[in-house]
């Protein structure tokens, strides 16, 4: 990357995404801020070579990556869903793997085709930050570097491989494949935490790899006012209570152990315990039977309620009145919901992951992940009158601040300059 280089990110999965969550979330805020800083373009897979997206293809508003309408992406979105995946569960291996590659080159073909061929030249630098596991991008990524582009891998985390359980069928192999791919052709990796980065070292001294130039930076965090938006009667009636309000943020699913945080609510209700819980999080296929135990658990909308809804200003006024935020999760990339409850104020009770060791501070305390017995306890602790206040707020840590340790981290393991806005 030098001072004449270009800098491209590549938004072909969040282009098919309506929903604003997670990696999708990262990609848009990321390009967001790498635009402003350093002229960062979009650009979207096709198997003959990354396309630049065309400005009248883009949103004016936000960072503009909007989800596309054509027929394409809408069958890419149902073909990905978690019902879907349920139901090819039985389809050999083997068989479901050429469907699925088979589907997904013609599908991101289509999507790209009206996209205008982009040809790197040296200096450029292509940063991978979406979940590109779901095209062959080494096919693209090859092509940029011999065009004279530095590739950069942004890496979450290598939960598919170290806890297959949590996966969907195909994931696992499907992200060994990609990830050995990438690491072949990347110049750079750049993780989301320190541990993600050690993880991915030990990896690969375990299966005889390469070491990549490996790094990290830390992600950012949005922090919407509380009173930006409307909350809803029922939220705003169950934080009011007299009673501390424990929240568990986050999508659920298996990994996220939320069966175990409802025992142990369970367990401290019968021994009397005044204690209230609230989850908010999207409901997914592979949690159904715990979901609809939710919805009929006799204690919902008493000492228990849960959202598959909450709007951003609904996450806000739960932080700013919860007596902790618990994260019970078995494996984490990061902990962006523990960075969003600190840095607003809130007590955090987390499982002991490296991932969220590696972001506590004095207002987070850890206990043995899936020890009920000491979660428990943390929790009749914290339920203690005046426990909230006990911490100063964690500082904010912005997403324009993510990119640009993003930006200098890679320049630094590069050696290069970075590279120069374009307008």
């Amino acid at each position: 990357m030098s001072l004449a280089g270009r800098l491209f990110m590549d938004v072909s999965y969040t282009r098919t995404q309506h929903g604003n969550v997670g990696i999708t979330r990262t990609v848009r805020r990321l390009l967001d801020e790498l635009e402003t800083i350093a002229g960062c373009k979009p650009v979207v897979f096709h198997r003959t070579g990354f396309r630049l997206l065309r400005p009248a293809h883009r949103s004016p508003t936000a960072s503009g990556v909007t989800a596309v309408d054509k027929a394409a992406g809408r069958m890419f979105r149902w073909l990905n869903s978690a019902s879907v995946r349920k139901l090819v569960s039985l389809i050999p291996e083997a068989v479901l793997h050429r469907a699925w590659r088979l589907n997904n080159d013609l599908t991101f073909d289509s999507l790209s085709r009206d996209e205008e061929p982009l040809v790197f030249r040296s200096g450029d630098c292509l940063v991978l930050a979406d979940q590109s596991w779901n095209y062959r991008v080494w096919l693209a990524a090859r092509q940029a570097r011999a065009q004279g582009a530095s590739i950069v891998l942004v890496l979450y985390d290598l939960i598919p491989i170290r806890h297959p359980e949590f996966c969907p069928p195909l994931f696992t192999d499907v992200f060994r494949i990609w990830l050995v791919r990438m690491l072949g052709c990347a110049d750079v990796v750049m993780c989301i935490s320190a541990s993600t980065e050690a993880d991915l070292l030990k990896w690969c001294a375990d299966e005889a790899l390469p070491v990549p130039h490996a790094e990290h930076f830390r992600l950012g965090c949005d922090l919407p006012q509380e009173n930006e938006g409307e909350v809803r009667e029922a939220i705003a009636r169950f934080m009011q209570t007299s009673v501390p309000v424990f929240a568990a943020v986050g999508t659920i699913e298996p990994r996220k152990n939320y069966p175990m945080l409802l025992r142990t609510f369970e367990r401290l209700w019968l021994e009397g315990v005044a204690v209230h819980l609230l989850i908010a999080g999207r409901a997914t296929a592979e949690e159904r039977e715990f979901v609809e135990r939710l919805r009929q658990h006799p204690e919902q909308g008493k000492r228990l309620l849960t959202l598959f809804d909450a709007g951003d200003s609904e996450l806000a006024h739960v932080y700013a009145h919860a007596r902790a935020l618990v994260l019970p999760s078995l494996a984490e990339g990061f902990g962006l919901p523990l960075v969003e409850a600190r840095t607003r104020d809130c007590l955090v009770i987390a499982s002991d992951l490296p991932s969220f060791k590696e972001l506590a501070d004095e207002g987070v305390s850890l206990y043995a992940r899936d020890s009920s017995a000491q979660l428990g306890a943390l929790i009749a602790a914290h339920a203690k009158p005046n426990r909230r206040s006990r911490a100063a707020p964690m500082p904010l840590f912005t997403w324009k601040e993510s990119a640009a340790q993003l930006l200098q981290r890679t320049i630094a393991l590069a050696g290069n300059s970075p590279p120069s806005a374009h307008h």
